[in-house]
């Protein structure tokens, strides 16, 4: 019987660091690590612990925000996308109250379920991939039109594109753009809100 790479091993090969410390029970098992053995080192007092199904976190304290950001990646298949407030907060945007959910958008029919903390958002309107600090993102006005599905036309959602036209975080233009992409019946309270805040800085 072979015996196990050892954890302290494994936590720094470069792709584990690459991926802050998380990895796949696939990726484990490429780097030599059997499943067996994933799973038992994830069972009380670790060393490791299940992030999420098939996403391990290669220690035992619980995940950092960057961790569950990543893992949600992982867990969602190579072509997810974070959205939503997730994304928000990684371009910079403040004025969002901070919220446990991850939006997770997929172009692949083969989307896994939603799950503890990550909300998967299947999409036929594929976006490209923008890196930022590293973590695969929709792009800003993708990700402002995905957070305002669920926000409404309220308060909050007046206060996020007034912040996002004053700080120049997004063109307007683009924004609008994205706002005529909207499922119906959307569409018509997003533009005119959009319209609202570009116009005049509030609806």
């Amino acid at each position: 019987m072979p015996i196990p790479i050892p954890p302290q091993l494994l936590a720094t090969d470069p792709l584990v660091v690459a991926q802050d410390g998380v990895a796949t029970v696939h990726q484990l098992m490429d780097l030599g690590c059997a499943s067996s053995v994933t799973a038992a080192r994830c069972r009380p007092p670790g060393p490791w612990r299940r992030l999420l199904p098939r996403v391990i976190a290669l220690q035992a304290t619980p995940p950092t925000p960057r961790q569950r950001l990543r893992g949600a990646l992982l867990y969602a298949g190579p072509d997810a996308l974070l959205t939503g407030p997730a994304a928000l907060a990684l371009y910079g945007v403040t004025s969002l109250p901070a919220t446990p959910q991850v939006d997770v958008l997929v172009t692949h029919r083969a989307a896994p379920r939603g799950h503890a903390y990550v909300r998967v958002r299947p999409t036929v309107r594929p976006a490209h991939r923008v890196p930022v600090d590293g973590l695969a993102c929709a792009p800003l006005a993708r990700a402002v039109l995905d957070t305002l599905g669920h926000l409404g036309t309220g308060n909050t959602a007046s206060t996020l594109l007034a912040e996002i036209t004053a700080r120049g975080l997004c063109h307007p233009d683009d924004l609008l753009a994205e706002a005529r992409t909207a499922p119906q019946p959307l569409v018509g309270g997003l533009m005119t809100l959009f319209r609202g805040v570009v116009e005049h800085g509030v609806p």
